[in-house]
C-alpha cells in the first residue's frame, strides 16, 4: 500500500504541474491539443506496438482477456434493461453508457500499472487488454455518438462511419501491427524498436501532464450527479470484474491488473468527443475531473483489498 501511495502521489504531481502550468501562464488555452497529438499520433502508438510486438496470445492471455470484456458486456445490458423497465430516457441511456465503458486505459491505466505494479509481466497484460477491449470500446462509443446526434439515423451508416475513421486511427493502426508481429512471432528491426521504446516511454507522463493542463478553467456543475456517473465505472464496473475474475480462476496478478484497468477513470478524448457531437459537454468536462481526481483514490482502495 505504501508503494501505492507513492505512485498516486507521482501521478497527481505530474497532473499538478499541467495544471500549475495554466495558472502560472507557461502554457495557454488550446496548448493541450499540442501535447494530446505528440501522445495521440506518436507516443501511445509506438509504446503499444513495442509492447503488443511481445505479447504472447496464450490461453492464461485469453482468460485473462475474456475477465477485462465480459463485465463492460454485462453493464452495458444492465444499462439497456433499466432502460427498459424504468423507462430511462434516451439521452440519459447514452450518457450513463459512454460514461461507463470509455475508460482511460492508455493514458492513465498504463501509468498507474507501471508506478504502482511495475512487473514487465504487468505492463504486457495491461497493454494486452487495451489491445482486446479498446477497439471495442472506442467503436461502441462512436456508433452512440453517432446515433446521438444524428436521430434517425440507421445504425448500419453509423457503423460504417465508425469503420472508415478506425482506418485511420493511429492507436488502432498500432494495436493490428503489434498483434499481427506477435501472431507471427516476427520481431521488429532494433533500430525501429530502440527508436519506438524511446518515444514510447514518454506517452504517460506527458498524458498525465496534459491532463492537467485540460482540466484547468474549466466550468464544474452539477457535481453529485458527476459523482454518481463516476461510479460506474470506478466501483461497479471493477466489482463486477473481480467477480469475473475469481468465476475465471485468474491468479494474483492478472486479476489485479484487469480490475484496475477497468477502474480507470473516464477517457480525457470524451470532452473533444461531446463538443463534436454537443453531447453532454457541461456534464463530460466535470465527470472528467471528479472520475479523474476519484480514480487516484478507488484504485488505491481496489489495490489494497486485492
Amino acid at each position: 500500500m505504501p508503494k501505492a501511495i507513492t505512485s498516486s502521489a507521482v501521478i497527481a504531481l505530474l497532473i499538478g504541474m499541467g495544471y500549475l502550468s495554466r495558472r502560472l501562464e507557461i502554457l495557454r488555452a488550446g496548448d493541450e491539443r499540442v501535447l494530446n497529438g505528440l501522445v495521440y499520433f506518436f507516443a501511445f502508438p509506438a509504446y503499444l506496438l513495442v509492447k503488443l510486438a511481445e505479447t504472447e496470445f496464450g490461453p492464461e492471455t485469453l482468460r485473462f482477456l475474456g475477465a477485462g470484456a465480459a463485465p463492460i458486456a454485462v453493464l452495458l445490458l444492465l444499462l439497456g434493461l433499466l432502460r427498459l423497465v424504468f423507462g430511462l430516457s434516451r439521452g440519459s441511456f447514452y450518457l450513463l453508457s459512454v460514461g461507463s465503458v470509455f475508460g482511460s486505459l492508455a493514458f492513465f491505466g498504463i501509468p498507474f500499472i507501471e508506478l504502482v505494479i511495475g512487473t514487465e509481466e504487468a505492463v504486457r497484460l495491461a497493454v494486452s487488454m487495451i489491445a482486446a477491449v479498446a477497439p471495442f470500446t472506442v467503436g461502441l462509443v462512436l456508433v452512440l455518438l453517432e446515433l446521438y446526434g444524428m436521430e434517425g439515423v440507421p445504425l448500419s451508416r453509423a457503423v460504417a462511419d465508425v469503420l472508415l475513421r478506425f482506418t485511420r486511427n493511429p492507436l488502432i493502426i498500432s494495436l493490428v501491427a503489434g498483434v499481427a508481429l506477435s501472431l507471427v512471432g516476427a520481431e521488429l528491426p532494433l533500430f525501429l524498436h530502440r527508436a519506438a521504446g524511446l518515444l514510447g516511454e514518454t506517452a504517460a507522463p506527458v498524458a498525465l501532464f496534459s491532463l492537467g493542463v485540460f482540466l484547468y478553467g474549466r466550468p464544474h456543475r452539477r457535481l453529485l450527479r458527476a459523482v454518481g456517473l463516476a461510479s460506474l465505472r470506478l466501483v461497479h464496473l471493477p466489482a463486477l470484474t473481480l467477480g469475473f475474475a475469481a468465476l475465471l480462476g485468474l491468479e494474483s496478478l492478472p486479476r489485479e491488473v484487469v480490475v484496475l484497468m477497468n477502474g480507470t477513470p473516464i477517457a480525457v478524448n470524451l470532452i473533444v468527443l461531446s463538443a463534436r457531437y454537443r453531447f453532454f459537454e457541461e456534464e463530460m468536462a466535470t465527470l472528467i475531473l471528479i472520475s479523474s481526481v476519484g480514480a487516484l483514490i478507488t484504485m488505491n482502495l481496489w489495490t489494497a483489498f486485492l
